[in-house]
């Protein structure tokens, strides 16, 4: 029998090969509800850093031109009557669905202000308020025609008890405890400073949270002049 790594032929030296190893896993992340009923996790309430506005021309402007405040119609008066088509026709102004912004502005606000920074239906409002703290919901009911006929009111700490008592409805605890158990499962993934290396997250109906990951497009999203101007203020690294 002829050993590895001894010579055969002038010139020619068989190379030992190394052993077969299994494939490494892809990291993933259960989501059974049942794995995140504990106590609801410890949150603090997000207070507001700045704001940024977009034209009808949706360019973008670093200040709160156009901010509206909602006035709310008298509770003991008529319906509102809110025509849900009314400028539609004339003043709606849709999006270039060809235009990719992305997260462009809201990256121009912060490098603007890089000084300043050291039912399923009531689950997605609780969801979207809560996080950034937004204490109410104001929630318009429709008609067949389109017309809002009436307005109530949702406190977002207080939307759990309209569907507390149904059996199959959400819970806000496993909510949050899913939601604290992801971002740690992504700080723990995401491990490289890539500005061209994307990690996506990916999840469907009864299986876990998965993640691969792709190099630049059409994954990458960070633009160069955001690199460029984040790269700049970083020190060097230390020599060797």
């Amino acid at each position: 029998m002829e050993s590895r790594g001894t010579k055969r032929e002038a010139g020619e030296i068989e190379v030992a090969e190394p052993g077969n190893k299994l494939p490494r896993p892809a990291p993933s992340l259960p989501t059974d509800p049942a794995l995140y009923s504990g106590p609801f996790p410890y949150y603090r309430r997000p207070s507001e850093l700045g704001c940024f506005s977009l034209d009808a021309q949706r360019q973008y402007h670093g200040d709160a031109r156009a901010l509206r405040y909602y006035s709310p119609p008298p509770t003991n008066g008529q319906s509102p009557n809110f025509d849900l088509r009314d400028g539609y026709p004339d003043r709606y102004q849709p999006r270039d669905e060809e235009v990719q912004e992305r997260l462009d502005h809201l990256l121009r606000w912060l490098l603007a202000h890089r000084g300043q920074l050291e039912g399923h239906k009531l689950l997605k409002w609780w969801a979207q308020s809560f996080l950034p703290g937004v204490p109410n919901v104001v929630a318009g009911f429709r008609n067949p025609e389109g017309f809002v006929c009436s307005l109530k009111t949702f406190r977002t700490m207080e939307m759990f008890e309209y569907v507390r008592n149904d059996r199959d409805s959400w819970n806000p605890s496993v909510c949050m405890n899913f939601c604290a158990a992801f971002l740690s499962f992504a700080q723990n993934t995401v491990v490289e400073d890539d500005p061209r290396l994307v990690y996506l997250f990916s999840w469907e109906p009864g299986g876990p949270v998965t993640v691969s990951e792709h190099r630049d497009a059409p994954h990458a999203f960070l633009p160069p002049w955001y690199v460029e101007a984040v790269t700049q203020d970083l020190p060097s690294p230390p020599k060797d």
